[in-house]
């Protein structure tokens, strides 16, 4: 899972998730790129954590997913 999160500080990666809330699949351009979130906010992450705190870049807000929720994640080409 540290791949995931190596890929989101790179640029934009789809992610695909189930809510923990609803149960609905979620879809979301996610990033931790300094180009991509606000005010070049900056934070350290384990891996190790149970989850990822992402910014979703067309929602422009924060999201924490679950890593065991995620179904598939790609890189998106800027």
């Amino acid at each position: 899972m540290s791949e995931i999160i190596d890929n989101l500080k790179n640029g934009k990666v789809e992610i695909t998730f189930k809510s923990l809330k609803s149960g609905r699949q979620i879809k979301e351009i996610c990033s931790l790129h300094p180009s991509e979130i606000p005010n070049d906010f900056s934070f350290k992450q384990s891996s190790d954590s149970e989850s990822i705190l992402c910014y979703l870049v067309e929602k422009k807000r924060w999201e924490d997913i679950n890593k065991k929720t995620i179904v598939s994640y790609k890189e998106i080409d800027t």
